[in-house]
């Protein structure tokens, strides 16, 4: 069995569109939380999503355009790794965010006076809009990994396998 008849093109067409929304949801997300309340900005959100735009558009190309080849589907590999790296960093930055601010966040809720409480209620958005792209960077990191995986376990089905490179069970045979 050859590498393209091994590789499916629907579940990976459809990792590739998964990822353009969720890239698109993460960079809007962070323009939102510039816009609303500008403590702490670091625009994570806007450069990591160079690196997931263009993973996610080599997936669907891979599929659409370049007929599923393993020279591509392993520059694909490289483009989700890099997408998993800046996952990771997001998910950093955002979550330290969260983390270090979520007493702020309580605090906020009880106070009402004037022109404090709309700072606290911009805080309070921006606060919850980085939960939101917080979430969705956590998805785009498992979509990547699903792609990671696929492209392993699909390597080995149709190159290591049929030529038994990695068979090690007659090691352990008496």
């Amino acid at each position: 069995m050859s590498w393209r008849s091994k590789f499916s093109k629907i579940p990976v067409l459809i990792l590739g569109i998964v990822q353009v929304v969720l890239t698109l949801l993460i960079f809007i997300l962070e323009i939102a939380s510039l816009a609303v309340y500008n403590y702490q900005a670091t625009g994570a959100g806007i450069w990591c999503s160079l690196s997931f735009i263009a993973a996610a558009i080599l997936t669907i190309l891979l599929v659409t355009k370049w007929d599923r080849s393993r020279l591509w589907a392993t520059r694909v590999f490289i483009a989700q790794i890099l997408l998993l790296v800046f996952t990771f960093i997001l998910i950093g930055i955002v979550g330290n965010f969260i983390s270090t601010n979520s007493n702020a966040y309580s605090a906020s809720s009880s106070t009402s006076i004037g022109s404090v409480a709309d700072m606290f209620a911009s805080f309070r958005t921006k606060y919850r809009i980085m939960q939101a792209q917080l979430a969705f960077a956590i998805i785009l990191m498992f979509t990547g990994l699903g792609y990671v995986i696929f492209y392993i376990l699909l390597t080995y089905l149709a190159l290591w396998k049929p030529f038994h490179t990695l068979d090690i069970s007659h090691l352990f045979q008496q």
